[in-house]
């Protein structure tokens, strides 16, 4: 049976509660019609995080990248700002830059059109328009209208917004702003000093997986024990809260995390300006759709997902320092100590979320069912995807019993982990 990937029913036993719903249609994972009209429906409306404000720190500094298959880069311009822009010249639609670098001007290597950082036209080689001379201007000018003007055909640009370190790209001029996208969020991690983050490791990963396994698996704790035999020693399954507000994530806190000798994750000097809750706890953030923050009190990890296909992503995985949180001997040593930890982390995911890959292929499983306790984030995740390829572009509101609870359970005022 054919099923409409945009109608409402299709998902009806994924909208019912959590203790009761089903997963989404397996074909959300290895269809390539769902995929394509996810691209369009989910990755050219949405917020998508694309990188970092540490990799343009200097004016001219740019990177490329692709949303929702579109090629784009992001540059630091000669006015400080970050800016963003489809890849393309717009002479005869050459890819004008290759690779991340500094520039400062954006020649095409096709016929050399030159455009700065602003996204300005600047230099037609040949090319006669609003310059033309004397003794030709008198035969265009009955079709003076159709004269060409630099001025006119600058970069077209994409709507960029930053929050903390974070670069976001929306290729959807009619899309709400950032700030209602993330909700509460920047009110409940205000006190961590995110514009201040250095990228200080990245590595990039292709995984054999779609890119919802990727973050569902984030997102949930039911799998800790079986497939991160470290990771509970730091973070026991049992001070796992959730912590989830209005907003376009997900997300849950372990509170406190435990020592282990083993681990390097405690070596680097807590990031200034965190309360006493916030200095022995983590959070686990997926910002809808593609990034996912482990957010601890001296370091950043996140997970940077780009879809390739119904069955590969590319992914990258970051590490980022405060710069006063590496302020101690053998600074380096210590933050590829805490990379090659999460590393191995990501590792276990990625054998773990292919082999679900590889059996959600299966054309006989209809779908399972998820644990109340655990898994209810994946539970909103996958709501907030289906709002997505139905049209819906509502924001979630947060689930204030659950989290009051750990408040309470953890016998802290209510504001302890807010501003």
């Amino acid at each position: 049976m054919h099923l409409d990937y945009t109608h409402e029913d299709t998902y009806r036993h994924t909208r019912e509660h959590v203790s009761l719903a089903r997963t989404l249609v397996p074909d959300a994972y290895r269809s390539q019609e769902f995929f394509k009209i996810e691209q369009d429906k989910v990755f050219s409306k949405s917020w998508v995080c694309v990188g970092y404000t540490d990799q343009v720190r200097e004016q001219g500094c740019a990177f490329t990248t692709q949303v929702a298959g579109q090629p784009i880069f992001v540059i630091r311009d000669k006015k400080n700002t970050i800016r963003a822009f489809y890849n393309v010249c717009r002479h005869r639609g050459s890819q004008l830059i290759e690779k991340a670098g500094q520039y400062n001007t954006l020649r095409c290597p096709y016929h050399s059109w030159v455009y700065d950082t602003c996204g300005d036209l600047l230099v037609t080689p040949l090319f006669k328009g609003h310059d033309l001379e004397e003794r030709e201007a008198e035969f265009y000018t009955e079709h003076s209208q159709k004269l060409f003007c630099k001025d006119d055909y600058g970069l077209l640009a994409v709507r960029v917004w930053i929050w903390g370190c974070f670069i976001f790209v929306n290729l959807d001029g009619q899309a709400c702003s950032l700030m209602d996208w993330l909700g509460d969020l920047p009110q409940r991690l205000a006190r961590y000093p995110l514009e201040e983050m250095r990228l200080s490791k990245r590595v990039p990963y292709s995984v054999k997986a779609n890119w919802k396994l990727i973050a569902e698996n984030f997102i949930e704790y039911y799998h800790l024990p079986t497939i991160h035999p470290e990771l509970v020693k730091v973070s026991k399954v049992n001070l796992h809260y959730r912590y989830q507000g209005a907003g376009m994530y997900m997300g849950f806190c372990t509170s406190p995390l435990t020592k282990d000798s083993t681990s390097p994750l405690d070596r680097l000097a807590p990031m200034p300006g965190l309360n006493a809750t916030e200095g022995e706890s983590a959070m686990w953030i997926h910002i809808f759709p593609n990034i996912s923050l482990f957010l601890l009190p001296n370091h950043l990890f996140t997970l940077l997902l780009n879809p390739q296909a119904p069955d590969g992503t590319l992914e990258y995985a970051d590490l980022l320092v405060h710069p006063e949180s590496s302020q101690i001997p053998d600074c380096q040593s210590q933050i590829d100590g805490i990379f090659q930890y999460w590393d191995r982390v990501n590792r276990q995911d990625f054998e773990a979320v292919q082999r679900v890959q590889l059996g959600i292929a299966t054309q006989a499983y209809p779908g399972g069912r998820m644990c109340e306790r655990f898994e209810e984030p994946i539970h909103r995740f996958q709501n907030m995807l289906i709002d997505r390829m139905v049209g819906k572009n509502r924001i979630p509101q947060g689930d204030q019993e659950t989290h009051d609870f750990y408040f309470l359970s953890q016998n802290l005022k209510m504001d302890t982990l807010h501003v």
